[in-house]
């Protein structure tokens, strides 16, 4: 088995924790009980381990607890699904994780005519989450919201094609397809409901932000693609193993690749984030609302350097004794996927 040597990945990003993790814990798993994403014991036990509570208390530090809960659940909802991909691509049943996300995108672009897995956890959280976020929120961020789900939805079936074909993407590729399968960018959309901003289409779509809010989605991906590698090593989506087969780097050259990468964004998102109070004079921003858009910044900044140590050492999705390997099922997953 390779081995190699990962660099120093700490971000350079002020870190914040909610006093009430502890209590974002309880509550998600709460929520995800009632749902059905968790139907035993040992499901329950491993989720609380798995710690998404303590994650995203450090991506919303400062918001009121419903605005932290909603955030939370919405994460969990997406850990979950994530987890069902992989029992469906290492149980030879993408056919029924396909036929399960065709429901979710429907729903998710606002059909809400009964569909054929209305009782599955994934829709039944799905359709909750939903009724829970999107009511009063301006039309633009509704659309973007939706249009991100999308995304996500797209990037799983799109992520499923080369594991079950057995291809590679290329680099560029491989970029756009782990930012959208990541749900970096509706998390950060959520963001913005909770700490109460209202960030103007004409500033969502400005290089500054643009650079922000995709920078941070890269950078969080591609820490992952490092830590999670030992648990990856044959699986076409990870970036340690797209520059290998592309490049020929080897292993160790690669991990070294992709952490250099980490470290240009990094540097671009300082960049950013510096410039944006200008950017935002210069878009007719009102002063009245830089303030809450700089609280978002901050709060993805502070997630992104908190999930890298999460990544490393706080949560055990990815620590070695609960590896599978690549085409295998982890032990903390529940297989919810239907039957027919």
């Amino acid at each position: 088995m390779n081995t190699y040597r990962a660099a120093d990945l700490s971000l350079p990003f002020a870190r914040a924790v909610h006093p009430w993790s502890g209590r974002a814990q309880e509550s998600t798993e709460s929520w995800a009980r009632r749902c059905g994403l968790l139907r035993s014991p040992e499901a329950v036990a491993a989720f609380r381990a798995l710690g998404y509570g303590r994650l995203m208390s450090t991506l919303c530090p400062y918001a009121p607890f419903d605005g932290l809960s909603l955030v939370t659940d919405w994460n969990s909802l997406f850990f979950v699904t994530d987890d069902q991909q992989n029992v469906a691509c290492a149980t030879g049943r993408a056919d029924r994780y396909e036929e399960l996300v065709a429901s979710m995108r429907r729903i998710v672009g606002g059909d809400v005519r009964p569909t054929a897995h209305d009782r599955h956890p994934l829709v039944v959280a799905l359709r909750d989450l939903l009724r829970r976020s999107l009511p009063g929120r301006p039309g633009h961020w509704v659309a973007r919201f939706r249009r991100h789900l999308e995304r996500w939805l797209d990037g799983h079936l799109r992520e499923n094609a080369h594991r079950t074909g057995g291809t590679v993407p290329g680099p560029d590729e491989y970029v756009l397809l782990r930012r959208d399968a990541s749900t970096v960018l509706p998390t950060l959309d959520l963001v913005e409901l909770v700490e109460g901003a209202e960030v103007p289409e004409r500033l969502y779509l400005s290089p500054q932000y643009q650079t922000l809010v995709l920078g941070t989605a890269d950078v969080m991906c591609w820490v992952n693609d490092i830590h999670s590698w030992h648990m990856e090593r044959g699986d076409p989506m990870n970036l340690v193993t797209v520059l290998d087969r592309h490049l020929g780097l080897g292993t160790q050259r690669a991990v070294d690749a992709v952490a250099a990468r980490v470290a240009g964004r990094v540097a671009e998102l300082l960049a950013a984030t510096r410039s944006l109070p200008a950017a935002m004079d210069e878009l007719g921003v009102p002063a009245a609302d830089q303030g809450a858009v700089l609280r978002c910044v901050r709060d993805q900044q502070s997630w992104a350097a908190s999930m890298e140590t999460w990544d490393r050492t706080d949560t055990i999705r990815f620590a070695d004794a609960g590896s599978p390997g690549a085409g295998r099922v982890a032990p903390y997953v529940e297989d919810l996927l239907p039957d027919t």
